[in-house]
This record gives structure tokens, C-alpha cells and sequence, in this order.
């Protein structure tokens, strides 16, 4: 592996959580120090893993002499992400109760999915929120429901996203993503989101039935979320989630299937990046002949080598639209995107504004889309402004990920 995007505990962190036996690595693992755990643990925090390692560690490596005060720190991290979890499923049950009542279907997405199904152990897999996928007719009622259930969604973060509604938040539940589509512009155009809801299947998830996607869309959701909508800036557990999938759904997954629909949806950029890495850094048991068909996405860019420093790098708190207005491209370019990035075409910033009865005039949608990116951004910008010395470098990571998803959008 290259040193200059991955370390030595990146090494002994990936060693501990892909199995594999390694006497270097294992021998290493025992020579550590209290400090050197600490660094570990931290590492896999960053990489929202540490559970995952927890499991790996007890496990498969009992003899890796971990100190006391590590080992509870890390026991303490698993416990606290099953306890989180166990209350996220149990809201998670209530809104698929009610929504179940009004004969609305829904496909559970992402970690709600993941967790239970795919990982088999809720504790494993660390989530922030809770995404479901609806269809456009159902999305007002689904509102109304959610308010009924004491949800709200502020005004603010109207014009957030082209895929989900603003998020729906309440005190001391974990926040609700309301989906009518799994990818953004420019792939959302060429993803039939009704052929999904055709090839969903039924799944219980903490012993509620819910439609899930199919093993092949899932997988290519999951590539899509990592190397395009996140370009990798959530660390090594999107790659995880692609290797424990393709090892859950082993005896499903129609690989000629997947290749010919990411094809279709233009994403194929993003299935060879995401799969070369996950067999690369998660152990993916992806055929040889697949990777083969795939190779041909490897360019002259160099994409592996931009995606490993990325996901290895320090993450970049700053929202690529940003990042763009700060990059060295020529003032007029830079100008027109944030004309594009502050005022969206009428119908898009409609179309991504909540489902309403009677819905805000066009100009009241501006204003609230303004008020929130100014809310979001202002001191980010500022810090760019004076060209605080962070938040530049900050920014300068952030569009090697905006020239990534650049790569990844070119046919």
C-alpha cells in the first residue's frame, strides 16, 4: 500500500477488521502501546468503524493483548452505538407502523437496511438518521404524518437536496430522511426510480415487513453513495458495507445484471471505483472476470489513487459547492457557479421544497434557500475570505473531491 495515503495504523486497522491472517500484522497488534491503541481507536472513530473493530477484535484476535483502559473505551463505543440504535429502531418502528396503517410503501434504505439485514448485529453498524424512500404521489401524506408524530422540517433547509425532503427532526429522535429518488443530477435522469419499486423485495427489519432493494440495486445504490454523492468522505465503512453486501446477497447477485443496469444509469465509473476498493481494503469477494469488464473505467486520471487519498486523508468539513467558489478556475466560471449554486432553475427549487397543500410561491423559496446557506456557510466563506490557513487546506481537499465526482459525471 502507498505510505503517502495510508499509514501504519490505517494498515493495522484494515488488518484487524478484514480477518486475515498475518503474522507481521498480528505480531505488530501485540507490541502495541497505550497510546499507540489510542491512536488505533481513534482511527476507526474517524472511519466510523469502531464497533465493527470491537466485534473483529474479541472475535478473531483474543490474544492481541489489548489494555484494559482501551479495551473498555472500545466496549464502551459498542455498547453505546447498540443502545443508539436500539432507540433509532424503535422510532424507526413506529413511522413504518403509522405509515403501513395509510397503505403507504416504503423501501428502507441504507443503514436502516444494512445493519439488521446485512451485518446481522444492529450494534455493528453506526447510523446517523433514518433514510426511507417514498413515491411522489405519497409525499404529502407521508408529511402530514410525519408532523402528526411531532416532526418538523425548518424552512431553512428548503433547496438542500435534489433526492430527499429537509430533513425531519425531533427532540431526542433521530432525524428522518424523507427520499423520492436514491442519486442526484446528473445520474437521477437516467435512474427509473419506478423500475426500484418493481424490483423490490419484502424484508423484516427488526420484525416489521418493509420492501428493501433488490440485491443488485442496493449494491449499486451503495457504490453511487460512496464514490458520487460522498466522494469518499466518510472514511473506509462505505467500503464495509459493500463488502459485507456482496457477501450477504453471494448467492443472489446477478453480476451481468448489475454491470448492464450500471451501464444503463451511466454509473459505471462509480461501481469500479467503489468495488476496486472495496477488494482492495474490506476483502470483497468480487469475480475476477467482473473486475476485468470493470477495468476499463481505470484512466489516465488515476482515480484509485485520488479515491485512497481521500478516504485516508483528513475529512474536509467544507460543503463542496464551496469549495468550488475557492478553487483556481477562472473568476468567471467561479462566478457562474455560485449563480447556478444560489439560484436554481424555478421548477428544480420547487421540486425540492416539501410537499404542501398549499405551496410557497417561488420568490419565498429564494429567500428561505438563501437564509439557510447563509446560516450553513457564512463562516466557512468568511474563513476562506481571509484565507485562514485550516480552512484553505480544508478547501483544497474538498475539490480533490469535487474533481473526483468531476471524473465520475464524464462519459
Amino acid at each position: 500500500m502507498d505510505q503517502s495515503r495510508i499509514d501504519e495504523f490505517d494498515e493495522l486497522l484494515l488488518y484487524c477488521l478484514r480477518v486475515v491472517q498475518d503474522e507481521m500484522s498480528e505480531s505488530r497488534l501485540k507490541e502495541l502501546s497505550s497510546s499507540d491503541w489510542g491512536d488505533l481507536i481513534g482511527k476507526s472513530c474517524r472511519h466510523g468503524i469502531a464497533p465493527l473493530l470491537y466485534y473483529r477484535l474479541i472475535t478473531f484476535h483474543p490474544d492481541s493483548q489489548i489494555p484494559a483502559e482501551a479495551f473498555q473505551e472500545l466496549r464502551n463505543i459498542y455498547l453505546q452505538n447498540a443502545g443508539r440504535n436500539m432507540r433509532l429502531y424503535h422510532e424507526l418502528g413506529k413511522v413504518l407502523g403509522r405509515l403501513l396503517q395509510h397503505d403507504i410503501p416504503v423501501i428502507a434504505l441504507k443503514g436502516v437496511h444494512l445493519a439488521t439485514a446485512v451485518y446481522r448485529n444492529i450494534a455493528l453498524r453506526p447510523m446517523g438518521d433514518i433514510d426511507l424512500l417514498v413515491k411522489q404521489t405519497d409525499l404529502l401524506r407521508v408529511q402530514e404524518i410525519l408532523v402528526e408524530q411531532g416532526y418538523i422540517a425548518s424552512k431553512e433547509d428548503i433547496g438542500c437536496s435534489q433526492l430527499h425532503l429537509p430533513p425531519y427532526k425531533k427532540k431526542d429522535s433521530p432525524q428522518v430522511e424523507i427520499h423520492f429518488h436514491i442519486i442526484g443530477p446528473p445520474f437521477s435522469l437516467r435512474v427509473d426510480v419506478e423500475k426500484l419499486w418493481v424490483r423490490a423485495q419484502m424484508s423484516a427489519i427488526q420484525g416489521i415487513e418493509v420492501l428493501t432493494l433488490c440485491p443488485e440495486d442496493l449494491l449499486l445504490h451503495l457504490c453511487m453513495h460512496a464514490g458520487f454523492h460522498h466522494a469518499f468522505d466518510n472514511g473506509i465503512r462505505p467500503l464495509f458495507d459493500i463488502s459485507h453486501t456482496i457477501e450477504h446477497y453471494a448467492e443472489e447477485l446477478d453480476w451481468e445484471q448489475l454491470l448492464d443496469r450500471g451501464k444503463e444509469w451511466g454509473v459505471s465509473k462509480c461501481v469500479y471505483l467503489s468495488l476496486f476498493l472495496a477488494k482492495k481494503f474490506a476483502g470483497a469477494s468480487i469475480p475476477g472476470q467482473i473486475m476485468k469488464d470493470l477495468d476499463v473505467y481505470n484512466d489516465s486520471f488515476h482515480a484509485t489513487a485520488r479515491a485512497e487519498e481521500l478516504i485516508f486523508g483528513k475529512a474536509a468539513s467544507i460543503a463542496p459547492n464551496v469549495a468550488k467558489l475557492f478553487n483556481n478556475d477562472r473568476l468567471l466560471n467561479r462566478l457562474i457557479h455560485f449563480i447556478r449554486y444560489v439560484f436554481p432553475p424555478k421548477n428544480t427549487l420547487a421540486n425540492m421544497q416539501p410537499p404542501d397543500r398549499n405551496p410557497l410561491p417561488v420568490y419565498f423559496l429564494y429567500f428561505f434557500r438563501i437564509k439557510g446557506l447563509l446560516k450553513r456557510h457564512r463562516r466557512t466563506v468568511w474563513s476562506l475570505f481571509i484565507r485562514d490557513k485550516e480552512t484553505s487546506t480544508f478547501a483544497i481537499f474538498a475539490n480533490k473531491r469535487n474533481t473526483l465526482k468531476d471524473w465520475l459525471t464524464r462519459k
